[in-house]
């Protein structure tokens, strides 16, 4: 099999930097914590190997060393890009994060490799002379992967397919899911994120499209050839609409606020209930309609999902700000986000996420940088002279001297002593009681 560069060959060549610049510029410069763009990334890049090893078929460069090591490796993407597809659009629509249970979706991928780990660490010479048989059928029959040693080649082609339209029904249902979420703002600043989950979603029929018009018609001639291109095409409508809208990948701009029940009842006589929330008089106060469905014993109410949008948040965000730096709420030992909550007459999962997505940290973070903010100033001012360190812990709110230098690590890069001696110019604080 002699390397032959065709036009046809370029056109794999060509989406396979498309895919790894894309993928890479993702990788370095997407910093959105809302949305895990990650996946994305990881999606272009697993797709411009799967293109890259289809390039070195196409073309017969598969016979030049290194590159046939790479031979029967094109179906990990194959097995990977849908999952990093689901993943990042459950992170895009539903702000939800992976977790342990999601490892399940890498099944299929870990069979493959073990099935054709003994393939993988044959020789050079093997793998070439397996390459060239298979290369006869290259467009004329779906691959069989005779080489693995578990002998259930026959089922990766249908299985891989069959996932990938199962994953593509999952985004779907994702994405029709945002119309019976409540909140009037969500569909209109978020109209750019829907368009672009729609276009994402419908490029990737062209996927699989290919293989079920083969199966119906069952015309295989180039066939390999018709079902890579089609995905290149996908693959194109994707980069173009998402170098078009590069705003998109911020995700959307409200929060989505899950586990919540609401009284179908009541849940229209509020003016502003569609977006969740009751603006009672002065703006400085924001009351909650939404009861958390550990505390409702209503069997009428239905669990709901609810849309807070991103002016709502930035309005709470000012009211937590607001409140705490008034109320000194961060003072109190053991203060938390329940407390706080309360004090607020706020739901605790609307302020935590209130304090995600609108100050990109934790609620613990979030007090403790308000804690040492206090704690600087204590310094600063000379009110810290006769106090030791822990002392200075409990004046702001910490537990004991640990915890408190920890985070004073943490949010200013010093030690509390190094922190005195470099920024104040004096040493006050009983120098026994000072970490090295």
């Amino acid at each position: 099999m002699q390397p032959v560069l065709t036009i046809s060959s370029f056109i794999f060549l060509i989406t396979v930097i498309l895919c790894f610049v894309t993928g890479s510029v993702l990788l370095v410069f997407s910093r959105s914590k809302s949305v895990n763009n990650r996946w994305l990334a990881g999606y272009y890049l697993v797709i411009g190997y799967g293109f890259l090893v289809a390039f070195l078929l196409y073309s017969g460069l598969i016979t030049v060393f290194p590159w046939y090591h790479t031979y029967r490796t094109g179906y990990i993407p194959g097995f990977l890009f849908m999952p990093f597809s689901f993943f990042y659009v459950r992170s895009l629509i539903q702000q939800k994060r992976f977790r342990p249970a999601d490892l399940i979706h890498f099944i299929p991928v870990i069979i493959f490799i073990i099935d054709f780990i003994p393939f993988y660490s044959r020789s050079g010479s093997y793998k070439l002379q397996q390459a060239a048989i298979d290369a006869v059928r290259l467009n004329t029959t779906w691959s069989q992967f005779s080489q693995g040693w578990l002998s259930i080649g026959f089922i990766y082609t249908p299985l891989r397919i069959l996932l990938t339209m199962v994953y593509w029904i999952l985004q779907v249902r994702m994405i029709f899911h945002l119309s019976k979420v409540k909140g009037d703002n969500l569909i209109a600043e978020n109209r750019g994120v829907m368009t672009w989950a729609k276009i994402f979603c419908a490029s990737q029929v062209l996927f699989f499209l290919p293989y079920y018009l083969n199966a119906v018609i069952g015309n295989q001639q180039n066939f390999f050839f018709v079902s890579v291109t089609s995905t290149a095409i996908g693959i194109g409508i994707t980069t173009i609409a998402l170098i078009m809208q590069p705003n998109i990948l911020y995700g959307l701009k409200g929060v989505m606020i899950r586990n919540v029940k609401i009284d179908p009842g009541n849940y229209d006589d509020y003016p502003a209930a569609s977006s969740a929330e009751k603006i009672t008089g002065d703006p400085g106060h924001l009351k909650f309609r939404l009861v958390s469905i550990e505390s409702q014993t209503n069997e009428n109410n239905a669990n709901t999902e609810v849309y807070l949008s991103g002016q709502n948040l930035t309005n709470l965000g000012k009211e937590v700000t607001g409140h705490i730096l008034q109320q000194r709420s961060y003072l109190k030992k053991g203060c938390t986000c329940a407390a706080l909550a309360a004090e607020m007459n706020v739901q605790p999962y609307i302020l935590s996420a209130v304090i995600n997505q609108v100050f990109k940290t934790n609620f613990n973070d979030f007090l403790n940088g308000h804690r040492i903010d206090h704690a600087k100033t204590l310094i600063q001012n000379g009110q810290a002279k006769m106090l030791t360190l822990e002392g200075l812990s409990e004046q702001c709110g910490f537990n004991n001297r640990n915890s408190f230098t920890t985070a004073f690590k943490k949010h200013t890069g010093q030690t509390p002593s190094d922190f005195i001696k470099q920024g104040t110019g004096f040493n006050d604080l009983n120098a026994a009681e000072l970490p090295n």
